[in-house]
């Protein structure tokens, strides 16, 4: 409390007879937030541009190029973390095709995070065709004109006013016990694959994803069935 009062009485002294300086710390302290805040304002945000409007970027999971009315930011491999290997990430990266190093030790060391290539497992025709069992996933990252992207899971169009970028499925890991969780990606309807890349190492795995009745509601959605997606923009 003593010392409360000091600082006070030191504030007070030095500001007195001073008409411009406040001469009391309330003062002073609301003086300072109004000049912090006039600062923040004149900060620029900035968000990215696309041929001089606002733009935003989405992952096209199972494809190498972007829709037509979108721009290839880079093309590279889907990847995550192993299907039975706990810790490191849940969710899916495109990495780039050139990677770029630093500081690095080569070999597998103690207590790191992994990433593996991503391969789809399809037992399936429908809805993908069974030829791309045990394929290497590529990605490609998109930039849009528009200002915001967004996944909508069940449907293959958009809102009104959104423009689609993309449809497909949903996939991510079998749904099973003792396997660890990833995150639900959109993979293209027009499936590729990675050239070359067909070599069923069984890593990261990716599954399409059916509804389950229950707590989700059916209808409308049907217990067992594909689960479709779409990428759209606005």
């Amino acid at each position: 409390m003593f010392l409360t009062v000091l600082v006070l009485l030191l504030f007070n002294a030095r500001c007195y007879g001073n008409p411009e300086q406040p001469c009391s710390l309330k003062d002073h302290l609301l003086k300072e937030i109004e000049r912090n805040l006039v600062e923040l304002k004149s900060i620029p945000v900035h968000t990215p541009e696309y041929r001089g409007h606002h733009a935003a970027n989405y992952i096209r999971w199972g494809k190498s190029s972007c829709p037509q009315d979108s721009t290839l930011v880079y093309d590279g491999y889907a990847a995550g973390h192993h299907y039975a290997i706990g810790g490191s990430g849940s969710n899916f990266l495109c990495l780039p095709k050139n990677p770029e190093w630093k500081d690095y030790v080569d070999g597998h060391q103690f207590a790191k995070g992994r990433l593996y290539g991503v391969e789809y497992e399809i037992f399936h025709n429908k809805p993908y065709p069974k030829s791309f069992l045990d394929k290497d996933m590529p990605c490609a990252v998109c930039l849009t004109s528009k200002s915001t992207a967004l996944m909508i899971p069940g449907k293959i169009n958009c809102h009104e006013g959104w423009h689609k970028e993309y449809s497909g499925y949903l996939m991510s890991e079998y749904s099973s016990k003792g396997r660890f969780p990833s995150e639900y990606i959109c993979v293209d309807e027009k499936l590729e694959s990675i050239p070359g890349g067909d070599g069923g190492r069984n890593e990261a795995v990716v599954y399409s994803v059916e509804a389950a009745c229950g707590s989700l509601k059916c209808p409308p959605y049907v217990n067992g069935r594909e689960l479709t997606c779409v990428v759209c923009s606005k």
